[in-house]
């Protein structure tokens, strides 16, 4: 055989592999991504507040975890004072029905702006059960620190963009709502920090803003209090982990914050 044949019939069968390993390397992605949202959803639910004439209004999201053994939904400590705020009852969307959560909330709070932004309160046996609720296990919450940078991030919860509230509340007693999300690339690369009054030991920085294909993200008003998910690889360690809860957004720098879930972990065992 001709070498040059040869070599060409070598480098065809190459690139062949080649591009058949980058095809099933997309799938791999595409089928993490779905995957990955589908089981965060399972343990992220919406929060609606019950205004003066008892009306559910749709406001943000939280996610029940499991930690020492016991149950807690987590929010951000700014969505609680805002029902606070409100006067009206805490309610969470489970099968479609509205629960009213009448436990008593920890929120961080400080003399001025607080950057830690965490509510949680403790979900008792009998009402998880009765009320088939799922909570997130302990093992998959990211507690250690990343190895290096995870190959899927995004933050999921209920936005208010994309569901509207004709559409959401048609009855009092029973609900309609869909969970989104947005993905990012984790930011390690923000040195200032104290721009945005925030702690790299404390908080998580995610990019928000257009995708490479121009197209916009979600609007994260609604997913605040929900998850910032994390698949650190998506060959070796395909697992989507909880890597923080989401608090906050800054539009014009395209970057998102969330309070690190270690850190959350942390706050529910001092007190």
């Amino acid at each position: 055989m001709d070498g040059r044949k040869g070599l060409a019939i070598t480098l065809l069968s190459i690139s062949r592999l080649f591009i058949i390993d980058v095809v099933n390397m997309k799938e791999i992605i595409q089928t993490t991504i779905e995957n990955s949202q589908k089981e965060s959803n399972n343990y992220t639910y919406p929060i609606f507040v019950a205004d003066e004439n008892g009306k559910p209004d749709l406001l943000a999201s939280s996610v029940v975890i499991e930690v020492d053994d016991k149950a807690y939904l987590v929010t951000a400590s700014h969505v609680l004072k805002e029902v606070m705020g409100v006067g009206g009852g805490f309610l969470i969307g489970v099968n479609t029905q509205y629960l009213t959560i009448n436990g008593e909330f920890t929120y961080s709070e400080s003399n001025s702006t607080d950057e830690f932004d965490i509510a949680f309160v403790e979900l008792q046996k009998d009402f998880i059960e009765t009320n088939k609720i799922e909570v997130l296990p302990y093992e998959n919450l990211a507690i250690s620190p990343l190895n290096s940078k995870p190959h899927i991030a995004f933050a999921h919860g209920f936005p208010n963009s994309k569901n509207k509230q004709s559409k959401a509340l048609r009855q009092t007693a029973a609900f309609k709502v869909k969970a989104y999300a947005f993905a990012g690339v984790i930011r390690e690369d923000v040195v200032d920090w104290p721009k945005y009054d925030k702690d790299e030991n404390v908080h998580v920085c995610m990019s928000y803003g257009k995708k490479s294909d121009k197209s916009i993200p979600t609007h994260p008003r609604g997913i605040s209090g929900g998850g910032l998910w994390v698949v650190p690889n998506i060959l070796t360690d395909p697992k989507v982990k909880l890597h923080g809860v989401f608090i906050e957004y800054y539009k014009n720098d395209e970057i998102s914050f969330s309070t690190e879930i270690g850190q959350v972990v942390d706050f529910i065992r001092s007190t």
